[in-house]
């Protein structure tokens, strides 16, 4: 296993859909993690697995209590997934822009005192904003939200400060991932409820397209790195 027991591990965002599986993956391999969550958190999908984590309640976007947590952690590999704003619902400017960047500049900041050895950042496909053609990662990015702007403007950060500071931070932008755990709204949840319960399937123009991932290989890919 290329973790050894006594890495310190940090996942921000353990109680959503991608994290709680990432962190279920550590926890099979008998790897104790770190957790950062709000204690307003819903942990549905790790509430199971509790027991065998180092959970620390704090926003992420408040650099005092960071700083005490990070102190006590000294990560040395960080998969930071925490966000808010990708759902229509989520459209507050202030809170999307302290829950997204405001919160990875104050982890960057924190767990570079400690010599990290690599930290991953989640982005977002919706960095892109819309495209008439395949996307990939030259691409000119076009944001048409504050979540994409904010997506965006951390990615363009994690890169500064990864080349200024010689850091190994990077950036992946998953793009539809489904597999179970994920909100029951979402598309693939919908449209098996759909067929189960034999109820017509309204989709969206049949001029978007879009790529789907499973969590496993998204798992495997944040592993990889």
């Amino acid at each position: 296993n290329i973790f050894r027991l006594k890495d310190k591990i940090l996942i921000t965002g353990a109680a959503g859909f991608i994290g709680s599986h990432l962190t279920r993956y550590f926890v099979n391999k008998k790897i104790r993690v770190n957790i950062i969550v709000k204690k307003s958190s819903n942990l549905w999908r790790i509430k199971d697995i509790k027991q065998n984590l180092n959970i620390f309640y704090s926003d992420i976007s408040d650099q005092k209590k960071i700083e005490k947590i990070i102190k006590i952690i000294k990560p040395k590999t960080i998969f930071h997934l925490a966000t808010h704003g990708a759902y229509s619902d989520q459209n507050d400017l202030v809170k999307i822009k302290k829950s997204i960047l405001d919160s990875t500049l104050n982890l960057i900041n924190e767990c570079k005192k400690y010599k990290f050895r690599t930290f991953i950042n989640t982005g977002s496909s919706s960095e892109y904003g819309f495209k008439n053609k395949s996307m990939k990662e030259t691409d000119l990015l076009e944001p048409n939200s504050y979540y994409s702007v904010f997506k965006g403007s951390t990615s363009l950060f994690c890169k500064y400060e990864s080349l200024k500071s010689n850091l190994q931070i990077v950036t992946i932008r998953p793009f539809h991932v489904y597999g179970p755990l994920e909100k029951e709204t979402r598309l693939i949840p919908t449209l098996i409820k759909n067929m189960i319960f034999k109820k017509n399937i309204k989709l969206v123009s049949p001029k978007i397209s879009r790529d789907l991932i499973y969590i496993d290989d998204v798992v495997d890919f944040y592993l990889m790195i």
